[in-house]
């Protein structure tokens, strides 16, 4: 996952688990940003998954599995047809796209209504610790979270989470289920 560490590593695990139930029915399930591919194999027990992310080398790295299928792109032109899977797993990815504002967000959350299926449903997380400015990544707040979905996804929990590391510290992040807006809504 790009713009995980380690350190972070068990919040994604927290967000997988949250959402897991979400999941279940999903045969087919794109993990998002995946990095070295922590959650693509959890991912893999119950659908085939599309694990992707931009970073090759860190593909490179990821466990191989028999219903896992790791692919090179970028979330802002994702390289899957229309419709083509009923969900969608992310932590870390807002962050990142999110390091030179809230466009990029915008075109990722286009990009994943696009090859969701109506019925689908998004599981995501992302850091929300506004305390450090220092690093790489940007905080988003639960308003500018909601307001990149407008008009791709409806927002059915954004919930504020906090979780202690292994070092003894605590991570502020964000659980977001969303569901495609659909032409009905």
């Amino acid at each position: 996952m790009t713009g995980l560490n380690e350190r972070n590593a068990a919040l994604a695990e927290s967000v997988l688990q949250r959402g897991a139930p979400l999941l279940r029915g999903a045969k087919v399930v794109l993990d998002v940003g995946c990095g070295i591919g922590r959650s693509s194999v959890a991912l893999g027990t119950n659908a085939r998954v599309i694990a992707m992310d931009i970073d090759g080398d860190k593909l490179a790295r990821a466990p191989r599995h028999p219903d896992v299928l790791y692919v090179r792109g970028d979330a802002t032109r994702v390289p899957l047809a229309s419709s083509t899977t009923h969900g969608i797993y992310s932590f870390g990815l807002l962050q990142v796209l999110g390091g030179d504002g809230n466009e990029r967000i915008r075109q990722a959350f286009r990009e994943l209504r696009r090859v969701l299926t109506t019925s689908g449903v998004a599981i995501m997380g992302t850091l929300a610790d506004f305390r450090t400015r220092d690093g790489p990544y940007r905080s988003l707040t639960g308003a500018e979270v909601s307001q990149c979905m407008r008009g791709t996804f409806t927002l059915q929990e954004l919930i504020g989470l906090i979780d202690s590391n292994a070092d003894g510290s605590r991570a502020r992040y964000w659980y977001i289920h969303a569901r495609p807006l659909t032409n009905d809504a």
